[in-house]
This record gives structure tokens, sequence and C-alpha cells, in this order.
């Protein structure tokens, strides 16, 4: 009888784990070309400088940033996809900064990108799967500030060499998943525009110097 009731466990046990296994499964994207949305949603923390000038670090200008990343990718198969990305980021402007933002000047900023990015998913057997991932692209940075009728602003772009990144898809429903995603992009700004007045001044950076944003936080994924 003991052993009956061990075999009978056994025998529900599997069964369980294989009705999971096949939910697992049947949520998971098709094997077949398609398409891939995704918004990821986080915090991005400035490294680097602006240009090679002492004293004009990214972090001195900026505390860090709230992105929000729209993504479209090309689904060749289960494992690859490729695609655009976009971002808006609110930037969180530091008081105090070279740009003389705080105290009466009220300042705000934005951290814009766009590009292209592959994507490659690891099949592991699971509901979850780790992806890594990279990019290239172009970024914008934009602060503006305003004292009393008087406003202005400091604009810097330039190359996103890379971005290096990885993540989970967490399948909760057919096509639709969720998970964490952890970025690193490395960029270079290359020109600057500032306005004050209504007058704009446009250059080229005379000491251009690398900088990098880490990202992470949380990806929403659809298939079709």
């Amino acid at each position: 009888m003991k052993t009956l009731w061990m075999t009978t466990a056994i025998l529900l046990t599997c069964s369980v784990a294989a009705a999971r296994t096949g939910r697992q499964q049947a949520n998971l994207p098709p094997d077949r070309p398609g398409l891939d949305f995704a918004l990821r949603v986080g915090y991005a923390i400035p490294f680097g400088d602006v240009d090679g000038n002492s004293g004009n670090g990214l972090a001195s200008r900026l505390d860090g940033a709230v992105p929000f990343v729209l993504e479209a990718n090309y689904r060749f198969n289960r494992t690859i996809s490729a695609g655009p990305f976009f971002q808006y980021g609110v930037a969180q402007v530091k008081n105090g900064n070279n740009l003389g933002c705080g105290g009466p000047v009220d300042c705000s900023g934005s951290v814009i990108r766009a590009g292209g990015q592959i994507i490659g998913h690891l099949d592991v057997g699971s509901i979850a799967r780790p992806w890594v991932g990279l990019g290239v692209g172009y970024e914008w940075l934009n602060v503006s500030g305003k004292v009393g009728n008087i406003s202005g602003s400091v604009s810097d772009d330039g190359w996103e060499f890379a971005t290096l990144q990885a993540g989970a898809d967490i399948f909760v429903a057919p096509g639709f998943a969720l998970g964490p995603f952890v970025s690193l992009s490395i960029a270079r700004y290359g020109n600057q525009s500032g306005s004050i007045g209504g007058g704009v001044l446009m250059s080229d950076l005379p000491n251009p110097a690398v900088h990098e944003w880490l990202q992470f936080g949380a990806r929403f994924a659809f298939s079709l």
C-alpha cells in the first residue's frame, strides 16, 4: 500500500509538472517570423563627461533620468529579433550645476535616444527566458532654464556607439511577458547648441569625451 501511495504521488507530481511546462510553452511567442513590441520603464544613472573640460561631468549636470523606451522588433524566429527603438527620458537636473540651475533659475531636461538593436533569447525550457542584446544609435541631451521672463537652453548630441543589455522575459500569458532588464550605453557628444533670449548658437564640441548611461527597470513585451 505504501508503495502504491508513493507511486501515485510521483505520477501526480510528474503530471502537474508536465501540465505546467505545457502551459509555459504555450505562452511563448510563436517560433516563426512576426513582430515583437516592448515598453521599458526604469531609472538611468549617468557616468563620464559631457566633454573633456574639467568639471564638466555628466553627473555634475544630472542626478539621473527616468527613461521610457519603445521597441518594435521583427522576430526572425523565437530566438532572434531586431528593430528600432526610441527613448524619451525625463532628466533630473541637478541644482548648482555648471549651467547655473538652482535658486531663481528653474531648470528641466530630457535625454532622447533613437537607434536599432538586436536581441537574442536563450531557450532554457522555463517560463522565464533570459535574453541579451546589442544596440547602436544617437543621443540628444537637452537642459532648459528660465528665470523671470528670460529663458535659455543647452543641447548636446552625438553617437551612441554601443548599448549592452540583458534581461529576462517571464511569459505570464500567451505572447505577453514582463521582466527585469539592465543596460549600459556608451556614447560621445560631438555637437552643442545653445539659446538665450531667442538667439541660437551652434558649434562642434572641441574636446569631446565618452560618457555612459546605466539603466535598469522593467520591460513589458507583446508578441504577434
